[in-house]
């Protein structure tokens, strides 16, 4: 199985990230990274470092979807030489484009990331300003262009077994899975993890509230508490910052609880069974590499797609849970994670392929 991340691993995340916020400001705020003017590693064979910037929808240390791409950048810095000038939290979709000039004009950056959905139609506006410039797009749409990916997470396979995981805790057979915004892609992955719960108990029931928000903990915290009243005995946090809420109820009640997108284990050491993590080291390096060797005018490698198979998607440790998941258990999680990333099952239906 790929190789996870324990829970020192995460408690020192959390300490770079805090020491590493004087590159962090908010998306409304004035560049607070020095840049501007001087030599560029940008052009094609440069082994210079590459001046980057990260714009995230929420906080960098949120322990979800924007500390997924903070710690991916942080674990592979060194190894691809990226002097990471500027990491802007909060921006939405209506400052996106005034923020990707400011780090670009103002702050020299070469190559942007974009990690958000939100971000996509600014990204094309800007990106088309600055050929000369690499962009890295979350859930892009339409054909990329040449300066530009995309990328995007099949989490279909870890979902698969984190509703296995999530299956073996429960006792009423009842699980509530708590989501942001109903979009394709995590629809999907919700259909994945109740393929997996009902792998491990076919008569499982998996309650779905979508609340319309990625970032509404309130929301989030609510949804988890009505499920509970339903009967579920586990939830999962599956709504970025809107999760965040759905662990709080999971620790007013003392339900177990499967995180999203990070290990998640630090909020809830008792109860986090396990999370799905999202690891964007393969597309950074991807991307940087294409960079260095063309140029950013045609640095685009089309769209990642990170799956089991790449490693950029994986199931965290059990942590706490790991004497309280059956043997058994444990042995049809990996042979089902095998069976996903050679192709022989599929995690949304369950079902065995050809």
């Amino acid at each position: 199985m790929p190789r996870r991340i324990g829970k020192r691993r995460a408690t020192a995340l959390l300490l770079t990230l805090a020491l590493s916020m004087g590159v962090v400001a908010c998306g409304d705020d004035d560049e607070s990274a020095s840049g501007g003017s001087g030599s560029t590693s940008a052009e094609a064979g440069g082994t210079e470092p590459i001046k980057t910037a990260v714009l995230l929808f929420g906080k960098a240390n949120d322990l979800t979807w924007n500390t997924s791409m903070a710690d991916s950048i942080e674990r592979t810095k060194g190894d691809l030489n990226l002097d990471v000038v500027s990491q802007l939290e909060s921006v939405t979709a209506a400052d996106g484009a005034r923020a990707m000039r400011q780090v670009i004009e103002q702050g020299g950056a070469e190559l942007v990331i974009l990690h958000a959905s939100a971000l996509d139609q600014a990204t094309k506006e800007v990106a088309k300003e600055h050929p000369e410039v690499c962009f890295v797009q979350a859930f892009g749409t339409g054909t990329p262009a040449a300066n530009t990916s995309y990328y995007v997470d099949d989490a279909t396979g870890v979902n698969y077994l984190a509703g296995m995981a999530a299956a073996s805790q429960s006792k009423s057979g009842t699980i509530g899975v708590v989501g942001g915004v109903d979009l394709d892609e995590i629809v999907k992955s919700v259909e994945a993890f109740e393929a997996g719960a009902k792998a491990i108990n076919p008569n499982a029931k998996v309650l779905v509230t979508w609340v319309g928000d990625f970032e509404d903990p309130l929301k989030g915290k609510d949804a988890g508490l009505a499920q509970i009243t339903q009967g579920a005995d586990v939830l999962y946090a599956f709504g970025d910052g809107t999760g965040l809420g759905t662990v709080e109820a999971a620790k007013d009640k003392g339900v177990p609880l499967i995180g999203a997108w990070f290990d998640q284990y630090e909020l809830a050491p008792d109860l986090m069974v396990t999370s799905f993590v999202s690891n964007w080291a393969p597309l950074v390096t991807q991307v940087t590499e294409k960079m260095r060797a063309e140029g950013p005018e045609t640095c685009g490698i089309g769209t990642f797609v990170a799956n089991l198979e790449n490693t950029g998607t994986s199931l965290a440790p059990f942590h706490d849970f790991e004497d309280k998941i059956p043997a058994d258990v444990k042995a049809k999680i990996e042979e089902a994670e095998a069976a996903i990333a050679a192709g022989t099952l599929d995690p949304v239906t369950g079902k065995t392929k050809a």
